[in-house]
C-alpha cells in the first residue's frame, strides 16, 4: 500500500471509529471533551484484543455481528484505557501518604476556598472544580472525561460532606477517586459482556473469563461451583450471597478495607474484632514469596477479602488511614484476634519478608486438638483444614462436597505433585480457580472458630491462645524448619 493510500486508510478508520467512541463516552461519562474523544479513539484504533484482532476487523458493514460487537469491542478497549488511568492514580496514593511534595499547595488553597464558600452556599462548585483540576493535573488533559465524571460523583448531596472531609488527606481523596474509576471499569465491562452475549459474538462464560480482571466483587455458588462477577457491592445478587469475595488489588480498595476495620474497632461496643486469616504463595515460607492474604471479619464472615500482595507489594502492609490503621497494625495488635489454621509457614513468610510478628493468634488446628483432648481422647497428631471442614456439623453436605472439590482443583493448578506449578500465584490476572481456592480457605474459619469456642471452657481457650502465639514464633528459628504434624503439648 502506497503512503497516500495508508494515510487515507487511517483517516477512514478514524472517521468510522470516532463517532462510536464519542457516543460511548457521552453515555458512560457524559463527556463533551474533544481531547478525550480523540485520545480514546486513537487508543481503540491501536488496541489489540486478546484474540489478536483489532478494531479494523469489526468496521465492515458485512461483519456478521454488526454494530453491537463494534460497540462492545470499543467499550472493551475503553475499559483497558480506564484501568491504566486508575493504576496511574493509584500509584500516587502511597506517594501522597509518604509526605512527598504532592499538590499540597492546591489542597491548602482548596480548603481555604471551601471554608469561604461555606458562607456562600457554593461549596459543591468549589469542590467539583478542585477535583476536576487535580485529576487533570495527575492524568493529563486527555482525561477530561474522567475528571468530569469524578468531579460530578463526589459533589452529590449524599457524598458532599464526606468529600469535603477528605480534602485534609490527599491520599484518602486519591484512594476514593481510584475506587470510583474501578467502579466505572466494572460497569463498562458488564455492558460489554451483555453485548457479546446478546449478539452471540461470545458466550457468557467466555466473556466473563475475558473481562474478569475489571471486577473486584465476586460470588461463589457452592452447588455449581460457579464464580459470578458483580459491578458493585450494592448488587442484590452480591449482597444476598452466602459466599462473597472482594478482591483488593489497589491502594484505593485497600484504604476502604482499612477504614472498615478502623470503624469496627471503634464501634464494636466491648466485643472483640476477630479476623480469619490465611496466606497463599510460592511454596510459602521465609524463602517462598507471599502473594495473597485472605481475610474474613466477624461482622460479616460471608465476605472474604483477598489482598493481592504480589501486585501491591510491601506497602500493602504499611499504608494506613489517618488514624493509623494498617494491615500491619491489625496483625500486630493483640486486641484484634487473628484466627489462623496452623500459622507456622504463613508467619515465617510474614516475619522474614515483611518484618511483621502477629499477636493474638488463635490456631484452629490446635483448637481441634484441644477439643478432642478436652473429651479425654489421646491426640498424637494434628488434622488438616480439609478434614476439619468435611467433619464440621455446621456445614451442609453441599458445602462439604465443594470444600473437597475446590481443594483438588486448586492443588491441580499449583501443587507440582498434582501436575501444577506454584508460579500460578504470580499470574495476573489471577486465575479464577486460584481466587476461589484462596478465598475458600478463609471462608469458614470464623465458623470453625465459633464452633470450637462453644465446645471449650476458658482454660482450654487460654491454652490454645498461648499455643497459637508460640506457634507464630516458629519464624524465630535461625534456620527454616518444615512444620511437622505432631500434636504439641500446650
Amino acid at each position: 500500500m502506497q503512503g497516500g493510500q495508508v494515510q487515507n486508510h487511517v483517516e477512514t478508520r478514524y472517521q468510522r471509529v470516532q463517532p462510536v467512541c464519542q457516543q460511548i463516552l457521552q453515555v458512560f461519562l457524559e463527556n463533551e471533551s474533544d481531547e478525550s474523544i480523540h485520545a480514546v479513539t486513537m487508543h481503540v484504533i491501536d488496541f489489540r484484543f486478546n484474540d489478536d484482532t483489532n478494531i479494523s476487523q469489526y468496521l465492515s458493514p458485512l461483519h456478521p455481528e454488526g454494530e453491537a460487537v463494534l460497540k462492545g469491542r470499543a467499550l472493551e478497549a475503553l475499559a483497558y484505557w480506564i484501568q491504566v488511568k486508575a493504576k496511574e492514580l493509584d500509584a500516587m496514593v502511597p506517594m501522597a501518604q509518604s509526605g512527598a511534595n504532592f499538590s499540597q499547595t492546591q489542597f491548602q488553597n482548596c480548603k481555604r476556598q471551601l471554608e469561604q464558600a461555606s458562607f456562600q452556599s457554593d461549596a459543591a462548585g468549589v469542590l467539583a472544580e478542585f477535583v476536576y483540576t487535580i485529576v487533570l493535573q495527575m492524568l493529563g488533559v486527555e482525561c477530561r472525561c474522567l475528571a468530569n465524571a469524578l468531579a460530578g460523583s463526589l459533589v452529590g448531596p449524599e457524598v458532599l460532606q464526606e468529600t469535603m472531609a477528605l480534602i485534609k488527606w490527599p491520599d484518602m481523596l486519591l484512594a476514593n477517586l481510584v475506587r470510583r474509576l474501578e467502579d466505572i471499569e466494572a460497569k463498562v465491562s458488564k455492558v460489554v459482556m451483555e453485548l457479546y452475549h446478546e449478539s452471540r459474538f461470545m458466550g457468557y462464560e467466555d466473556s466473563k473469563s475475558l473481562l474478569m480482571q475489571f471486577f473486584r466483587y465476586f460470588t461463589v455458588q457452592t452447588g455449581s461451583g460457579t464464580l459470578e462477577v458483580h459491578d458493585s457491592p450494592t448488587d442484590s445478587a452480591y449482597r444476598d450471597s452466602a459466599f462473597r469475595v472482594h478482591l483488593i488489588d489497589s491502594f484505593g480498595s485497600l484504604m476502604q478495607l482499612l477504614l472498615h476495620l478502623e470503624g469496627m474497632v471503634s464501634v464494636i461496643n466491648g466485643s472483640q474484632v476477630v479476623l480469619g486469616v490465611d496466606f497463599e504463595g510460592v511454596k510459602l515460607c521465609r524463602h517462598g514469596e507471599l502473594c495473597l492474604v485472605q481475610m474474613t471479619i466477624n461482622d460479616d464472615p460471608s465476605v472474604v477479602y483477598v489482598l493481592d500482595i504480589f501486585t501491591l507489594g510491601q506497602r500493602a502492609f504499611s499504608i494506613s488511614t489517618p488514624n493509623g490503621m494498617s494491615i500491619k497494625h491489625a496483625l500486630e495488635n493483640s486486641a484484634i484476634r487473628k484466627v489462623w489454621f496452623d500459622p507456622r509457614n504463613d508467619v515465617d513468610a510474614l516475619y522474614h519478608q515483611f518484618g511483621i510478628m502477629p499477636e493474638g493468634v488463635f490456631d484452629l488446628q490446635l483448637a481441634e486438638v484441644a477439643d478432642r483432648r478436652s473429651r479425654g481422647l489421646h491426640v498424637g497428631f494434628v488434622q488438616g483444614l480439609q478434614k476439619c471442614l468435611t467433619a464440621c456439623p455446621q456445614l451442609e453436605e453441599e458445602q462439604q462436597v465443594f470444600a473437597e472439590r475446590i481443594n483438588v482443583l486448586g492443588k491441580q493448578l499449583f501443587e507440582p505433585s498434582c501436575g501444577g506449578n506454584y508460579e500460578i500465584f504470580r499470574q495476573r490476572p489471577l486465575h479464577p480457580v486460584i481466587l476461589v481456592y484462596s478465598a475458600h480457605d478463609s471462608r469458614y474459619m470464623l465458623l470453625l472458630y465459633q464452633m470450637f469456642m462453644n465446645s471449650m471452657n476458658m482454660e482450654w481457650v487460654s491454652r490454645v491462645l498461648a499455643g497459637g502465639d508460640t506457634r507464630a514464633k516458629w519464624c524465630l528459628n535461625m534456620e527454616y524448619i518444615v512444620p511437622n504434624s505432631e500434636a504439641p503439648d500446650f
